[in-house]
């Protein structure tokens, strides 16, 4: 039985702490074939969603949604 994946959702969530605490904001529809580092500059970059906030960047996430089938 051969399955395959196919990407078929794609979004970011950008970790932040706050005061000991994590905060994630989640951001949808991103485009599936966008690379990880386009991803990663538009959260983190010098001008990118993180340089908004007054909180501590931890972690960028990107996160798939894969559809599964049997061929």
């Amino acid at each position: 039985m051969a399955v395959t994946s196919t990407t078929i959702l794609a979004d970011m969530a950008v970790v932040y702490d706050q005061a000991g605490d994590s905060v994630t904001r989640r951001y949808s529809d991103v485009k599936i074939t966008a690379a990880d580092a386009d991803i990663y500059d538009v959260a983190a970059g010098l001008t990118g969603i993180s340089s908004l906030q007054d909180l501590t960047l931890v972690a960028v996430q990107r996160r798939n949604t894969n559809e599964l089938e049997n061929v």
